[in-house]
């Protein structure tokens, strides 16, 4: 079973050098986390990660898909790459299935008219899709897509399940290859609440207070130029 999608690819751009906002963020890992090596940080913003639950949710029978929008950055103190992902543009002009999402020219020309009006400034640092009941993993046909369309080392790709309350982030490795039985966590960017919106159950804090806490803030116990996993 191969998901299908067609999707627009993101320009170059040079990441401006920028602190990690390690202080604002919670970090989540995977079961696999020590199976990958990501050649990236991923910083997910709250509003972000709402507004992708309340689109994966909204179809439970097919897979829906869309972008992620936001930002590149590199961490002065370590010089390494990490992307905040501040808003998503879900595709809304689809023909999709249980095991497919196809983008037809109508959202092509959509999600690229909203992205230049939206978000000025802004790139496509990624993009999600479903798997309802199925599980978090790339298909062949997804990782064909990436390979092809989201090919700077900077993008990633999300995998939600919704029925199962899963979701978990592909990217490339630091070796160049794309590891797709095997998600990574990111760090929940709390910019507009102290306390965690995160409900995906396959993930877990790393972090000695709850999540709800105000001062999990350096939730992964890492110094700023320690900021990998």
């Amino acid at each position: 079973m191969l998901s299908r999608i067609k999707i627009l690819g993101a320009p170059d751009e040079s990441f401006i050098r920028e602190p990690m906002p390690l202080d604002q963020s919670l970090a989540w890992v995977s079961p696999d986390q020590h199976l990958v090596n990501p050649g990236v940080e991923i910083f997910l913003a709250q509003s972000a990660y709402l507004r992708l639950v309340e689109h994966t949710a909204s179809d439970l029978e097919n897979e829906v898909g869309g972008l992620l929008i936001g930002a590149g950055r590199v961490d002065p103190a370590t010089d390494r790459p990490y992307i905040l992902i501040e808003d998503i543009l879900p595709a809304l002009h689809t023909e999709s299935g249980q095991t497919f999402v196809t983008f037809t020219q109508d959202t092509l020309v959509k999600l690229h008219g909203e992205l230049e009006n939206r978000f000025p400034g802004q790139r496509i640092v990624g993009w999600y899709h479903t798997h309802p009941g199925l599980g978090v993993f790339l298909s062949s046909y997804d990782r064909w897509l990436h390979e092809h369309f989201f090919n700077d080392p900077r993008q990633v790709a999300l995998v939600i399940d919704p029925c199962q309350d899963a979701g978990g982030f592909f990217c490339w490795q630091v070796h160049g290859q794309l590891d797709p039985s095997h998600p990574t966590g990111f760090f929940e960017w709390r910019k507009e609440q102290p306390g965690s919106v995160v409900t995906w159950h396959n993930l877990k804090p790393l972090s000695d207070e709850l999540p709800g806490e105000p001062d999990a803030g350096r939730a992964n116990g890492l110094d700023p130029e320690e900021a990998t996993w």
